[in-house]
């Protein structure tokens, strides 16, 4: 069986972990707009700002062919991932901003970790792992920031006053459209501690 990771590594992890008890000013990202939807999200707090986003990566051709798979990056401040005038103008002005919860504190993060599995009669052919969505639970609601596809970049930002009301749809839907006599695509998904996943990578 071939087994693929492609999740958050410790580094992203501690960048995430150093925003709670942060109160949150913002989200903007240079092509956030009123869909809420980017390749691009922003956390500006008054602590730090953290930039999450996605990009595309082969990770070899374990499914039989080239394909693409998103890749969620986290990094500190606004990281040059656009032309650098772009970003500043992004960075401050409030076009592509949006004030949600603002001076609501994070108090947890947690993440959503999803698995898919090939199976062909019976056997398991390949297992892929992959982290889907980071959850920010806020003083007063939820924040989620989560891949809209597991083959592309862009993201989406969710609000919800409650994790009651919070929905963040499953990634990972392309791969079932392909099933076929004696092929089954198995998936599941997981909302993980931030603190497991740290502790678990000796951090």
């Amino acid at each position: 069986m071939i087994e693929i990771r492609n999740t958050l590594d410790v580094e992203s992890l501690r960048r995430l972990d150093g925003l709670r008890g942060a109160s949150l000013r913002r989200i903007f990202g240079v092509n956030l707009d009123v869909r809420l939807m980017s390749e691009d999200v922003s956390l500006e707090t008054d602590k730090a700002t953290v930039t999450l986003w996605g990009d595309v990566d082969g990770l070899g051709d374990w499914e039989g062919f080239d394909g693409q798979y998103a890749v969620l990056n986290i990094a500190d401040g606004i990281p040059n991932i656009y032309v650098a005038s772009d970003l500043r103008a992004a960075s401050t002005s409030d076009e592509n901003s949006f004030f949600f919860h603002a001076g609501d504190r994070i108090q947890d993060i947690s993440i959503v970790r999803e698995r898919v599995r090939k199976d062909v009669t019976g056997e398991t052919e390949w297992e892929y792992t992959t982290d889907s969505a980071v959850v920010f639970d806020l003083s007063g609601g939820v924040l989620a920031i989560s891949k809209t596809a597991f083959d592309a970049e862009m993201l989406a930002v969710t609000f919800a006053d409650s994790w009651e009301q919070l929905t963040i749809p499953p990634a990972g839907a392309f791969w079932f459209h392909w099933n076929e006599m004696g092929t089954e695509f198995v998936r599941s998904r997981e909302l993980m501690s931030l603190d497991d996943l740290l502790e678990g990578l000796g951090s």
